[in-house]
């Protein structure tokens, strides 16, 4: 059955879907063979501007605060990120990259960027760029209070 034929060819959920599912495959591979998986990813690429309070990571990154204790405790067990208490408010803490987090973050970006050049360029440089502004714009405007990465999606 070819495109046209498909009955879900119009289905821009499902279209959606299929892509969010097949870069998602393609950057998990990549990022197993740096030794991270795409939340840990997603962690350490925001801390890579400054160390911030958990709860401001996991807004800005949208993990949900449950999934992102277990991320970041996983990050600490590979020797990734460290927690160093806020000097102002001791209950805070502030996650920041080690030297060997900031080497891997590094590696494990070269790695995804070549995913996604290898899986953009179907789309000519135009086609490119108006594909990433409309993805940016349904991210940062239309859906920016959509739900976080949660472990219960919500139904």
């Amino acid at each position: 059955m070819g495109n046209a034929e498909h009955p879900l060819n119009g289905d821009v959920n499902w279209l959606l879907n299929r892509a969010w599912l097949g870069f998602g495959e393609r950057k998990t591979a990549a990022l197993e063979a740096v030794g991270v998986n795409i939340k840990e990813h997603f962690v350490m690429v925001a801390l890579t501007t400054s160390p911030m309070a958990q709860l401001e990571l996991s807004a800005l990154v949208k993990i949900d605060k449950s999934v992102i204790t277990a991320t970041l405790d996983s990050l600490e067990t590979k020797g990734l990120v460290v927690r160093v208490r806020d000097l102002h408010d001791r209950r805070v803490r502030r996650p920041t990259l080690t030297p060997r987090g900031r080497e891997i973050c590094l590696r494990a970006s070269e790695a995804t960027e070549k995913v996604e050049r290898e899986l953009l360029e179907r789309l000519n440089p135009n086609q490119r760029e108006v594909f990433l502004e409309v993805l940016r714009s349904y991210a940062f405007d239309e859906f920016v209070d959509t739900p976080e990465f949660s472990r219960n999606p919500r139904k």
